[in-house]
C-alpha cells in the first residue's frame, strides 16, 4: 500500500514538474525580438516594392510609355493580379470539393490478452470508403459556379482600376510636361531682363535714369524667380507622384517628352457634337461595375438557389472496403454498399426563413445595380457639362495669351526702335508670362476633364484616341494587356 501511494506521490510530482517545465517554454515562444523581426520584415517589403521586372526608363518619357509603365508595375495592380490568382485558386477548391469523399483508415494494435479464442493479440485493419452526397453535390456545384462568377468580377474591379489608373498618370504626366515648358520660357525671359537691369544700372550710375525704374525691374525679377521656383516644386512633386503610379522609386530620374498640347487638343470633340443620350448609352454598356452588378446578381440568385437546396433531405450513396488480418476470419477483405437519407426537421423553419430572406436580398442588389445606373447617366451628364466649361475656359485664357504673345511681340519692335523703355517691356514679359501660366493651368483642367468624360464612359486608355461619336455602344470590356498599351 506505501508502494502504491509513493508510485502515485512520484506520478504528481512529475505530472506538475513536467507542467511548469511546458509553462516555461510556452513563455518563452511568445517572447518576440521586435527589432530584428521589424528589420526582417523592412528588408522584405523593400524588396517587393521593386518592381517585378527591372524597369527601363526611356528618355524622352513619353505618355504612352508612362502609361503603359505603370499598367505593368502600379503596385495597386501588382495586389489585384494576386488577389485574381487567388480568386483562380479559389474557384479550382470549389470545383475539387464536388469531387466525391474518399476517406482511408488503416490501425495497428496489440494486445496483452484477447476477449476471444478466435481473435488475434496483433490487430491490423484498413478501410478505404467513397462517399456522394446529392444535396452536398449540388451545393458544391452552386459554390463552384458562384467562384467562377467571382473571378469574373474581380476582372472587371481591374479594368476600372486599370481605368482610374490611367487617368491619374495622364493628369500627372501633363502637369509635369506643361511646368517644364513654362519653367524654360521664364528661365529665358529672366536671363534677358537681367540684361536690362544691367543696362538700367548703368544709365542710373550716368544719371540717365530714375533709380526707381532700376528697382522696378529688380523687383520683377525677384517675382520672375519665385514664379520659377514654384513651377520647379510643382515640376518635382509632378514627378514623384508620376513615380508612384507608374510603380518605380521616388527618385528615378526621367525627362517628359516635350508633346505639343495643341495636337491633343485639337483631336478633342466639340462639346456640341456629342449627344448626351448617346453618352449615357455608352457608359451604360461598357463601365464594367455594370457587368460587375449584373455578376452580383446572378451570385446572389444562386445564393438563394443554395438556401432552397439545403432544405431538402440529403441522399447518400457509399461504397466501403474493408481489410483485417484476423488469422481467424475466414475472409480478410470484404466490401459493404448502401444508401442513406438524413432531413434536419427542426432547422426547417429556420432554413425556410434563410430561404426567402435570400430572396429579398437579390431584390435589394438589383435595386443596388439600379441606383448605379441612375448614378452613371448623371455622372455621364457632369463629365459632358465639365468639359463644355473647361473647354471654353481654355479658349478664352488661350485667347488671352495671345494677346499678350502679340503685345510682347510689338513691344520689342518698339523698344528696338527706341519708342519703348526697358521698364514697360519688362512689363510687357511679366504680363505674357502670367498669361502663359494661366492659359497653361487651363489646359490641365481641359485635359482632366476630357480625359475623365472618357473614363466616365468606361473606356480603357487603347480607346482614348476614337471619336467618341462612332464608338460601339455595346461591347464587353476586354482584359488590359500590361506589357504593351
Amino acid at each position: 500500500m506505501k508502494v502504491k501511494m509513493m508510485s502515485t506521490t512520484i506520478l504528481i510530482i512529475s505530472i506538475l514538474v513536467f507542467s511548469i517545465v511546458l509553462s516555461g517554454c510556452i513563455t518563452t515562444l511568445y517572447e518576440v525580438d521586435l527589432a530584428n523581426q521589424r528589420r526582417v520584415n523592412l528588408e522584405f517589403d523593400l524588396e517587393m516594392l521593386r518592381p517585378e521586372t527591372p524597369v527601363v526608363m526611356p528618355d524622352p518619357l513619353t505618355l504612352n510609355e508612362a502609361v503603359s509603365i505603370g499598367l505593368e508595375n502600379n503596385l495597386d495592380i501588382r495586389v489585384s493580379r494576386v488577389m485574381a490568382d487567388i480568386a483562380t485558386d479559389d474557384a479550382l477548391v470549389e470545383k475539387l470539393k464536388m469531387l466525391p469523399q474518399a476517406n482511408f483508415s488503416s490501425r495497428v494494435s496489440q494486445s496483452s490478452a484477447t476477449s476471444a479464442s478466435d481473435e488475434d493479440t496483433l490487430r491490423r485493419t484498413a478501410s478505404l470508403a467513397l462517399t456522394w452526397n446529392v444535396l452536398d453535390f449540388g451545393l458544391s456545384y452552386i459554390r463552384a459556379r458562384q467562384s467562377a462568377i467571382s473571378k469574373e468580377i474581380r476582372r472587371m474591379e481591374r479594368l476600372r482600376q486599370a481605368q482610374i489608373l490611367t487617368l491619374d498618370i495622364a493628369s500627372a504626366y501633363w502637369k509635369a510636361v506643361l511646368a517644364e515648358q513654362s519653367l524654360k520660357k521664364i528661365r529665358k525671359i529672366e536671363h534677358e531682363i537681367n540684361k536690362y537691369k544691367t543696362k538700367a544700372e548703368l544709365m542710373v550710375s550716368q544719371r540717365r535714369l530714375d533709380p526707381i525704374a532700376s528697382k522696378a525691374i529688380e523687383k520683377k525679377i525677384v517675382e520672375l524667380a519665385v514664379t520659377a521656383s514654384n513651377l520647379q516644386a510643382e515640376i518635382s512633386g509632378a514627378k514623384i507622384d508620376l513615380c508612384e503610379l507608374m510603380g518605380v522609386d521616388p527618385m528615378t530620374e526621367f525627362t517628359p517628352a516635350r508633346e505639343s498640347f495643341k495636337n491633343y487638343v485639337k483631336k478633342m470633340p466639340a462639346p456640341d457634337s456629342l449627344d448626351p443620350r448617346k453618352l449615357e448609352m455608352i457608359s451604360l454598356n461598357n463601365r464594367p461595375e455594370f457587368y460587375s452588378a449584373d455578376l452580383d446578381i446572378q451570385i446572389q440568385q444562386d445564393e438563394a438557389r443554395a438556401a432552397l437546396l439545403s432544405m431538402f433531405p440529403g441522399i447518400s450513396f457509399d461504397l466501403t472496403t474493408y481489410y483485417d488480418a484476423n488469422s481467424y476470419y475466414k475472409n480478410n477483405f470484404w466490401i459493404t454498399n448502401g444508401a442513406g437519407l438524413t432531413a434536419r426537421l427542426l432547422s426547417w423553419p429556420s432554413q425556410y426563413v434563410n430561404w426567402v430572406n435570400q430572396i429579398r436580398t437579390t431584390d435589394m442588389v438589383r435595386l443596388q445595380r439600379l441606383l448605379l445606373t441612375s448614378g452613371v447617366i448623371v455622372q455621364a451628364h457632369l463629365a459632358l457639362h465639365e468639359y463644355a466649361v473647361r473647354l471654353r475656359q481654355f479658349e478664352l485664357y488661350d485667347d488671352s495669351f495671345e494677346i499678350a504673345e502679340d503685345l510682347l511681340t510689338m513691344s520689342r519692335e518698339r523698344h528696338e526702335l527706341g519708342l519703348l523703355s526697358s521698364w514697360a517691356l519688362t512689363q510687357r514679359m511679366l504680363e505674357e508670362v502670367v498669361a502663359r501660366l494661366a492659359r497653361d493651368r487651363r489646359i490641365i483642367d481641359l485635359v482632366n476633364a476630357y480625359n475623365t468624360l472618357l473614363v466616365t464612359l468606361g473606356l480603357d486608355y487603347s480607346n482614348w484616341g476614337e471619336p467618341l461619336p462612332d464608338m460601339d455602344e455595346e461591347s464587353v470590356p476586354e482584359d488590359i494587356n500590361y506589357k504593351d498599351t
